[in-house]
């Protein structure tokens, strides 16, 4: 891992809340998904996804790319950085629990 502590503590720190986890175990489980379809899932307002948003940005967990109109979220390789394989398919399989519920509503 060839990143700094202060990195490190950022990634950390931004992983400290059970709304980003909700937001990474989502896009773990979809891969990229458009902003609006990620908030509307979880159930969160749009200013609380996008201040949630704002730190996994900053933390550099995710990255942002503009699909036409839409906002496409990705997650970058620093996630698998910081998980243990079990952590990981656990964010997984809660991720796709995520979906199927927005996908029957």
């Amino acid at each position: 891992m060839e990143r700094g502590i202060a990195d490190l503590a950022k990634a950390l720190a931004a992983l400290g809340s059970v709304e980003r986890i909700h937001i990474l175990s989502y896009l773990l489980a979809q891969g990229g998904s458009p902003c609006g379809r990620i908030a509307h899932a979880l159930g969160m307002s749009t200013s609380a996804f996008s201040y949630h948003l704002r730190i996994l940005e900053d933390a550099g967990l995710v990255t942002r790319n503009r699909r036409g109109r839409l906002h496409c979220l990705s997650l970058t390789p620093i996630l698998d950085e910081l998980l243990a394989p079990g952590i990981r398919q656990t964010l997984t399989e809660e991720g796709e629990q995520w979906i199927s519920k927005s996908s029957t509503k």
